[in-house]
């Protein structure tokens, strides 16, 4: 298990808006699991995207997450979807793990929620983003980010309501 919010505490200390190429460059100043995690997620992404459709587009959130009880990510907020990359937490974090892509084009997310939670761990919280995303056959469906940088709720709140509006920032 990786340290949440020690993982989005070095994020978020990011400066971003950075392209998906400038992004796969960066090397990471953690240590441990965490660095591990972060390298895995961040090879796993570069072999797994169509790099040259995405080279060029810049990423505005990025931070760690929970997909579900065992599964563990980052995710990637971009203009117009949310990327996550993420793996089984209990087959660890090599290049041999189950890694997969998910994407949700923020125009298929109908709805999105936020929740805030307190940590004492850490003057940093977390938070839960709740979504309704409507998949590849028009059923609507739930999805849920647990220990979310709650710094990226107002982000992704934006992005959505300009993406509905068919606006870009």
């Amino acid at each position: 298990m990786i340290a949440y919010h020690e993982v989005n505490e070095y994020l978020d200390a990011m400066e971003l808006p950075k392209s998906i190429e400038e992004i796969l460059t960066i090397d990471y100043a953690l240590e441990g699991k965490e660095l591990k995690f972060l390298s895995a997620a961040k090879h796993h992404l570069e072999q797994s995207i169509d790099l040259e459709s995405y080279r060029y587009k810049k990423v505005h959130c990025i931070g760690c997450c929970k997909i579900n009880l065992t599964r563990t990510g980052l995710y990637f907020l971009l203009d117009d979807e949310i990327i996550g990359v993420h793996t089984s937490i209990i087959k660890g974090f090599s290049d041999n793990a189950d890694w997969e892509i998910t994407q949700f084009h923020l125009k298929d997310v109908k709805e999105l929620d936020f929740d805030f939670e307190s940590s004492s761990m850490s003057k940093f919280g977390t938070g839960i983003l709740f979504l309704k995303v409507l998949n590849e056959r028009g059923a609507l469906r739930s999805r849920t980010f647990r220990n979310l940088n709650p710094n990226h709720f107002q982000c992704f709140r934006d992005f959505h309501t300009n993406v509905m509006q068919d606006k870009m920032i």
